[in-house]
């Protein structure tokens, strides 16, 4: 993809940005990948400045959403960037073995959520059928969907991660489904093998953000390794120093090259990744949110400040977080692990961690020697692990 056409495609598109915006005047001139590298990094600030300026131009789609961020992002998609989303999605789904005239459920279908909507399409496009149904967030609309998939006999679902546990405890193995596409963070493994498990199905990790759509899935569920289709981006892996990873494994840069509504160029998408070469195709490797807050129960909680508390109370960095879920109330638990506790980190943790966070009854204090605990949602993204600092 780093070829002379992709160069002048993406030269282009900074041509057209710095009409509107001035702070891309300096980038205008592109000669060559050692110009683009020293292009400066975005995120979501980037866009949130680039939209509140009232830059946003001939938008096809656009999504209004908080996500895991403390304020309101506006995140537009040209047309010809929503149609290279959506070849790129067909593509991931026929890799993941959707075929013509299977029935899909789609619980990542959302009225509002344009993501969703595209999900739809690609399935449609890819000659399934798709169910449109939406989350299972509580107990009576995982029993919504337990109904749904036993009348209509569906063999696929497309959900997140902590829908696939919540609604095989309900189907066990009495149902059609063979095989389960999870968005977002990928599973735990050990938490993979427990749902398939639980309801005899395959769970296929499936890769992307909002952003940018999908850009990878994994062709066997055992693979740490999701195979990528970039079409239409370009991927960069950076190390902590801002250069380009020597190991390939790094913070993940994405650029979409048909997007002309919003500058997704050398994204930080946000997420610890290795980028390899296998089998004359490029793969990935998704290891953690890098830079990113968490939403516990209503509460945007920055995660690097989160670390920095807890460290200043306990005088050292030899805990990690856990975020689980209620098995039966469903609401988020924070879980701070600490190593050797002698009981006194509970009184020092808890009211101080309620306190700067204000959740009430959601965090507790446990100790650990050194084991990452299983959790009832397996998101990778839900463990922040403070002892990598030291």
């Amino acid at each position: 993809m780093f070829n002379a056409g992709a160069l002048k495609k993406v030269a282009c598109l900074i041509r057209g940005f710095s009409r509107r915006d001035a702070r891309w005047r300096a980038h205008g001139r592109l000669g060559s990948w050692e110009d683009f590298r020293r292009l400066p990094v975005s995120d979501r600030n980037s866009l949130k400045a680039f939209c509140d300026a009232g830059l946003v131009k001939e938008a096809f789609s656009v999504t209004a959403t908080s996500g895991s961020t403390s304020s309101r992002l506006v995140i537009a998609h040209s047309r010809e960037s929503y149609e290279a989303h959506l070849r790129r999605l067909v593509k991931l789904y026929r890799l993941a073995g959707v075929r013509k005239g299977m029935l899909c459920l789609n619980l990542c279908s959302y009225e509002l959520n344009s993501g969703g909507r595209l999900m739809d399409a690609a399935f449609k496009a890819a000659g399934a059928g798709v169910i449109a149904f939406g989350p299972v967030s509580t107990p009576l609309k995982v029993q919504e969907a337990a109904v749904l998939i036993r009348q209509l006999k569906p063999v696929l679902i497309n959900a997140y991660t902590n829908q696939l546990f919540d609604l095989f405890t309900a189907l066990g193995l009495q149902h059609t489904i063979r095989r389960c596409l999870v968005n977002g963070e990928p599973l735990w493994p050990d938490y993979r093998k427990r749902i398939e498990r639980l309801g005899g199905v395959r769970i296929h990790d499936h890769y992307g953000a909002m952003e940018i759509s999908g850009l990878a899935v994994a062709l066997k569920p055992d693979d740490k390794y999701m195979r990528v289709v970039d079409d239409g981006l370009l991927l960069e892996v950076m190390d902590a120093s801002g250069k380009a990873s020597a190991t390939g494994r790094g913070d993940l840069l994405a650029t979409d090259m048909d997007n002309t509504s919003m500058p997704f160029i050398r994204y930080r998408v946000g997420d610890e990744v290795e980028l390899i070469r296998r089998r004359g195709s490029l793969w990935i490797k998704v290891f953690s949110r890098s830079q990113d807050s968490l939403l516990i129960n209503g509460v945007v909680v920055m995660k690097q400040e989160l670390v920095r508390a807890v460290n200043d109370l306990l005088g050292h960095p030899r805990f990690f977080f856990v975020v689980d879920k209620h098995p039966v109330k469903y609401y988020d638990k924070l879980i701070i692990n600490v190593a050797h506790s002698n009981g006194k980190p509970d009184k020092i943790l808890v009211p101080a961690v309620i306190n700067m966070l204000g959740l009430d009854h959601c965090v507790d204090v446990r100790t650990h020697a050194g084991a990452i605990p299983r959790t009832m949602n397996g998101k990778i993204r839900y463990f922040i692990d403070a002892r990598k600092k030291v």
